[in-house]
């Protein structure tokens, strides 16, 4: 998908104009593939519900006959399930991103934030409907997330500002 994206914005004389014309054909607003990039933690998520919603023109530019070289880029039905259900699992991710990115986010919210995405992960993993590649990535996550969990442990501030909080106090930990 980064590589059909990349390919459809520097092929302006050829893809491009297609690509519009595609997304038009399937009442859609000719935008173009969201950039996956490293440092924004979303940005896979929303490339990856934009590819979703952009299934029909995306199929349709990858199997035209105008552009043979764009055929490389063309997923299979599994590959669009393995995209459809990483879209599911990134979303509570993204969703805790924007959590925390807002002014209101406190210290005491941390540990129920991570036992949320934690059970999520827990979720995920045991699930039998879920591709294996889906399920194996979230074993990865998983261990990385026990590294910050970790951290909280090491820490008394995040169990301190738990405690202090009137709607959670030791009930929390209990």
């Amino acid at each position: 998908i980064r590589l059909l994206s990349f390919a459809i914005i520097h092929s302006t004389t050829k893809a491009l104009p297609i690509w519009r014309s595609r997304c038009n054909k399937a009442d859609l607003k000719a935008n173009l593939i969201p950039r996956d990039v490293v440092t924004r933690w979303n940005s896979t998520h929303d490339m990856l519900r934009f590819v979703v919603k952009y299934r029909k023109p995306i199929k349709k530019i990858t199997g035209d006959k105008k552009l043979p070289n764009f055929r490389k880029y063309r997923l299979e039905d599994d590959e669009w399930t393995v995209v459809e259900e990483l879209v599911t699992v990134l979303e509570r991710y993204k969703q805790a991103t924007l959590f925390f990115s807002r002014n209101s986010a406190s210290v005491f919210a941390v540990i129920p934030a991570m036992d949320k995405l934690d059970s999520h992960m827990s979720n995920v993993e045991t699930k039998e409907e879920f591709q294996p590649a889906i399920r194996a990535a979230m074993k990865l996550a998983r261990k990385k997330m026990d590294r910050y969990w970790k951290m909280t442990d090491d820490s008394n501030t995040y169990r301190i500002a738990t405690v202090l909080h009137p709607g959670l106090k030791l009930e929390y930990f209990r």
